[in-house]
This record gives C-alpha cells, structure tokens and sequence, in this order.
C-alpha cells in the first residue's frame, strides 16, 4: 500500500500532459497544482520531470505522497491530436525518479492493441521497471488498461480481470484499475487481486457517478482513488477531493459526501 498511515489515499493525477500535451483546465500546471494543492490531497501522480520542476512546492508537504510516471503513451506523431498511432516507450528511467525522491512509479499496461509487438514491448518495460523500482527501494504501480484499438469496451469486467491478473505477474506492487461501472461486477476484480488496489477516475462526470465509483470501489475492497481529470476539470477540486475523502478515509456514504460540496 502507499506510505499513508492507513493505507487508503486520495491521489490526484496529473501527468495527462505527457501523452496530451496542453489539456483544457490544465493549461497552467503550476496554478493547477496549487489549486489542488490546496484540498489537501495524500498524493501527486505526475511525470518525473514534473515533479522535480515542482519539487519546492512539494516538499512543502512532507506528508504528500509522490508518484512519478515513467512511461509515455502517444496516439499520434502530432502533438495534441487523437488518432491511432501506437506509440509507447519509457521515458524516464528509474534511477531520476529515485534523484527526485518518489514514493511510487506508475507504469501503464495497454491492451487491446493491433501490434502485437508494441504490448510485447509494453510488457517487458513494465517488467524491466518493476524489477529496479524494487532495488531502489520504490514501490511499483501498475495501470491495467483497454485503450488500443482492438477494445470495443475499456470497461469490460472479464477482460480487466485478467489485464490485472497479468499486472501482477509481471511486477506489479499496486495496481490501478479502472472501475467498471458497479459493485456486481467489479467486486470480484478487486477481491482476486492479490495487490493493493486502487481505482483510476478516466473522464469527467457528474458529482454523484463519481462519488458512486469511490463508494463502489470501496465497498469492494480497493485502498482508494488515483483521479484526474474527474478532480482538476472540477470546478472546485478541493471540494471534488474533500468529497472523496470523506468516503476513502471516514467511510461516509454518497450523501453525506455530496454534503462536502455543497
């Protein structure tokens, strides 16, 4: 689990840019990290450039957990745009991350592409960082996801299940999994996890779906959230992230967590 006295965390992730570029509601990276900042979240997930351009502001926090991603999933060769391109590699070893001071790195593992050589490679950097994120002494996430091309569903149960399955055989210390959309059939996703668990937020919604996935995703057994754009596209993110930890560290249930952003 993360380095929080319970285990259970809050986690705003913000290294959208590295895949994405200028996102709208995060053309500022600064102002958006103290914006977030400012709702007292356990966690950062960012790129590790990120964090060391930003380590003053963070460090501030001694409490802050920090989590550094080290791959870069592209969808195009044109910065910005949305296609189908294939493209992902590690873009920062290790060993920076270590120079930087992270509690974590974050790799993702991408299914449902149409090479099969680009998920081979996938698989053997997760792996390859996995194994030296463990001789520093720093605690490995993987992201299990059903982003390529050949996934009709990125929210399909029986394909998760397995896609986290694999996450943890090949390194993974935590994974972060998307929700599938209810209790029923995530349950048995997150019980079957031998790892620590945590849930990705994906895009935007409304403040009841969201607090319906933290609840769900607790109900089932996960430590908590690793959310982005759901909390830094919010119009009051410290608000988005008070809701939510009101059910990931009090256990509150949905109404009384929809009274924090009231």
């Amino acid at each position: 689990m993360l380095p929080t006295s319970s285990g259970n965390a809050v986690i705003v992730a913000i290294d959208h840019g590295l895949s994405h570029g200028r996102l709208e509601g995060f053309e500022d990276p600064e102002a958006t990290l103290q914006t977030i900042l400012e709702g007292n979240p356990d966690g950062i997930l960012a790129g590790v450039p990120f964090l060391r351009r930003f380590e003053p502001t963070l460090s501030a926090r001694s409490d802050l957990v920090t989590i550094g991603t080290v791959d870069q999933p592209m969808d195009s060769t044109l910065p910005g745009e949305r296609e189908n391109a294939e493209i992902h590699h590690q873009a920062f070893s290790v060993e920076e991350a270590a120079r930087v001071g992270v509690d974590a790195i974050k790799t993702a593992l991408v299914f449902g592409r149409e090479d099969p050589d680009v998920l081979a490679e996938n698989l053997k950097l997760v792996s390859r960082v996995s194994e030296t994120a463990r001789e520093y002494g720093i605690t490995s996430v993987v992201e299990p996801t059903l982003w390529g091309q050949r996934a009709e569903d990125e929210l399909d149960a029986e394909y998760l299940a397995h896609a986290n399955r694999i996450g943890f055989e090949v390194g993974a210390d935590i994974l972060k999994s998307p929700y599938t959309g209810d209790l029923e059939s995530f349950a048995p996703i997150a019980e079957n996890a031998p790892l620590p668990m945590y849930i990705a937020g994906g895009p935007a919604r409304d403040d009841a779906a969201v607090l319906e996935m933290v609840r769900g995703g607790m109900d089932a057994g996960v430590n908590g959230v690793m959310f982005g754009r759901t909390i830094w596209k919010h119009d009051d993110p410290a608000g988005m992230i008070d809701a939510i930890g009101a059910i990931v560290h009090e256990d509150a249930s949905v109404e009384e967590a929809e009274e924090r952003l009231r």
